[in-house]
């Protein structure tokens, strides 16, 4: 069964570093903080490892239009949600890269970006009356696999859970995704149309936030895959490395 990802409503993990361990992005303009684009939040401050190199990925990466969609609505608990599937040769070489230089990681093998979590759906979609089929008619007629997508940089998490669950949960985790900005609001426009359609079944609007969304793609972890629900966001506030796109 695929571990549960992304439900908002958990703080965020505070992270500590000195300035000289930090480095902002070459946007800086000559003010405190660099600012790129990213998503909804476009005034996001991006930091990257000084120490990090510069990671490949083809331009086309994240064009899925001529990926099949990959349907998920299996009725065991998360095992209904929302993606954008990828194609994953794209991303192997990535995960090659970081796993001879941090390795050994594990990949799932394939690659997607969740539009809605399987807590999402289980704890708050579900119960008010939506179904995943309807979730799925309306990523088809927005046409979520053509959704354009850019990429911000690769993130890193390496340290320990703020509040481990259990105690196989202690100890220090490394994870690896690729942030990814939703610049056109594809992705987002679904999540608004699901809100809706949630909100007419007499859903209560505070538990399903449709901005509540950080989009990125897993690419590799040591023990296992992180979520919200661990403390961890993965959104620019992830970012470690730059990310460069070959033609």
């Amino acid at each position: 069964m695929r571990a549960p990802q992304g439900c908002a409503g958990l703080a965020a993990v505070a992270f500590a570093a000195s300035a000289a361990a930090l480095v902002l992005d070459a946007s800086f303009d000559g003010g405190l903080l660099a600012r790129r684009p990213y998503s909804a939040h476009r005034d996001s401050v991006i930091i990257y490892d000084p120490n990090a190199p510069t990671f490949a990925l083809a331009a086309d990466a994240l064009d899925s239009s001529s990926v099949p969609f990959t349907s998920h609505s299996e009725d065991t608990p998360f095992g209904s949600y929302l993606q954008q599937t990828l194609d994953y040769a794209q991303f192997d070489g990535l995960f090659r890269a970081l796993n001879t230089s941090d390795g050994p990681l594990h990949s799932r093998g394939e690659a997607h970006i969740t539009v809605v979590s399987p807590p999402e759906f289980d704890r708050v979609l579900k119960p008010a009356g939506v179904t995943i089929g309807e979730i799925e008619g309306i990523a088809a007629r927005v046409g979520i696999q053509d959704a354009r997508l850019t990429p911000v940089c690769l993130g890193r998490f390496a340290g320990a859970l703020p509040k481990p669950a259990t105690d196989g949960d202690k100890g220090r985790f490394l994870l690896y995704s690729l942030v990814v900005a939703d610049n056109h609001g594809d992705l987002a426009r679904i999540r608004k149309e699901i809100f809706k359609l949630y909100r007419g079944k007499g859903g209560e609007g505070a538990l399903f936030q449709p901005e509540g969304f950080w989009p990125h793609v897993t690419i590799g972890f040591d023990r296992r895959d992180l979520f919200i629900e661990d403390g961890i966001y993965k959104g620019a506030n992830l970012c470690y490395a730059r990310i460069r796109t070959d033609e």
